[in-house]
């Protein structure tokens, strides 16, 4: 069974950038009716928070993405022990003792002399005295892996045919001097058991993923599938950073009163240089989603395709639709007419209830003119039955100086008395010429 993950740290808030990986592997279990693991990277526990594992849970609930186990990277520390305990006994691994001052000397010194800054594997040599003799001193060693040093090649699920070279880099280190473990050897550890066979993550992974290939092998596992999406870059081209994330974050379009269909379905078009409503991609249970297809150019953030997006998703909903979606607007007592003369000019959330405020004339602003109220009030008899189009006519030739604008301006302001909301033409139909005479009786009796 294919089986894909989402492993963030809950050290922040979910936002566009993080959650297109999460989004992309979702979706590549759903195509292949697969399994989708959430698992959380909280070996950090000093930066790792509750309240962010809680949001984190929140925002994809929000989103409808669903998975089908979650696990906790804290809570499998012995497994990580058990399991490295095999690396120090095929001696994969070494002990190390240099401090970061030592390191940062050894890395000035290379760059001076025109040398890559790659560790030089100076403790590799140590013998088993000199580390016996280091640990009786109180040191206690963190361990790097040995990497092969060869050119590791895969063929990537998005990219291609890809290769790393392992010469070009240190061999990184697995576990602090604390017993702590870094990224690498909890995330291999993890998807072995798990029996993750696809990994699909940003391109900013792709030395990890070779480095992540030979702890694999170094396991006696099988290797997964690897898929490199191109990293989402800021509007201006910068790329994303921790200060200016939280005004991406789920968080904040879920406040603003973005429909989850905006997010999913700017999710799904990003990189493939066209739009595509995630409901009708879903309800082709995804036959059209291909990896291969992502462009390899970064994409930048683009906030107007959202709004796009958010546009035609809420003018797509039914109102039961929209209640369950915003449960907040079930106060507002919204009946099936009007949401049904209001949806059409909607383009964000906040527009519903601007305009069922002026439709229920609770924002007037503008009365029309006295001449116009007059006309009406005048041949009020002889707009009974009458639809817009003969209505607007009739007023034209009872009075030649009537423009078309006056004519739809005036009955704006008898109707709403605003400015803005439906057309013209939607507004009268909605009223209907009952209606409109008991607005003009208020006007008679000002």
């Amino acid at each position: 069974m294919i089986t894909t993950r989402f492993a963030p740290s809950p050290t922040g808030n979910l936002h566009l950038g993080n959650l297109r990986s999460c989004f992309l592997n979702w979706i590549y279990a759903k195509k292949n009716n697969g399994k989708f693991i959430l698992r959380y990277d909280d070996t950090d526990q000093e930066r790792s928070k509750e309240e962010f594992v809680l949001s984190i849970a929140s925002d994809l609930k929000w989103l409808n993405i669903d998975y089908d186990e979650t696990f906790f990277q804290s809570k499998r520390v012995d497994r990580y022990n058990q399991i490295f305990d095999q690396l120090i006994s095929k001696k994969i691994v070494y002990p190390c003792f240099e401090s970061n001052e030592d390191l940062e000397i050894k890395k000035k010194l290379q760059l001076k002399a025109g040398k890559p800054p790659i560790y030089d594997r100076e403790a590799l040599n140590l013998t088993k005295e000199e580390i016996e003799t280091q640990i009786l001193s109180g040191k206690r060693p963190y361990w790097r892996f040995k990497l092969s040093q060869n050119k590791i090649q895969w063929n990537d699920l998005v990219k291609g045919k890809t290769e790393v070279d392992l010469s070009s880099q240190s061999d990184p280190v697995l576990r602090r001097a604390d017993g702590s473990y870094l990224y690498h050897f909890p995330s291999v550890v993890d998807d072995i058991d798990m029996e993750i066979t696809h990994i699909i993550r940003g391109e900013d992974h792709l030395s990890n993923s070779a480095v992540h290939v030979e702890i694999f092998q170094s396991l006696d596992a099988k290797v997964p599938s690897f898929g490199h999406n191109p990293l989402m870059l800021n509007e201006d081209g910068t790329k994303l950073s921790k200060r200016n994330v939280d005004s991406i974050s789920i968080k904040k379009f879920k406040e603003a009163g973005y429909s989850t269909e905006s997010i999913l379905s700017y999710l799904y078009s990003v990189g493939l240089n066209a739009d595509y409503s995630f409901k009708e991609i879903s309800q082709n249970n995804y036959v059209d989603f291909d990896l291969s297809k992502i462009s390899k150019n970064l994409p930048k953030l683009d906030l107007s395709k959202i709004d796009h997006f958010q546009k035609l998703a809420l003018r797509a909903l039914s109102l039961n639709e929209l209640l369950n979606e915003f449960k907040n607007l079930i106060d507002f007592e919204i009946k099936e007419n009007e949401w049904n003369l209001i949806k059409n000019n909607v383009e964000k959330f906040s527009d519903i209830l601007e305009f069922l405020e002026i439709i229920r004339r609770n924002r007037i602003e503008i009365s029309p003119s006295d001449d116009f109220v007059n006309l009406l009030l005048e041949n009020i008899n002889k707009f009974d039955g009458l639809e817009f189009e003969e209505y607007t006519n009739l007023l034209g030739q009872l009075d030649s100086n009537l423009s078309k604008k006056d004519i739809f301006m005036n009955t704006r302001y008898l109707l709403t008395g605003n400015n803005n909301g439906p057309s013209v033409k939607n507004l009268f139909e909605y009223y209907g010429i009952n209606q409109i005479k008991n607005y003009l009786n208020d006007f008679k009796t000002l």
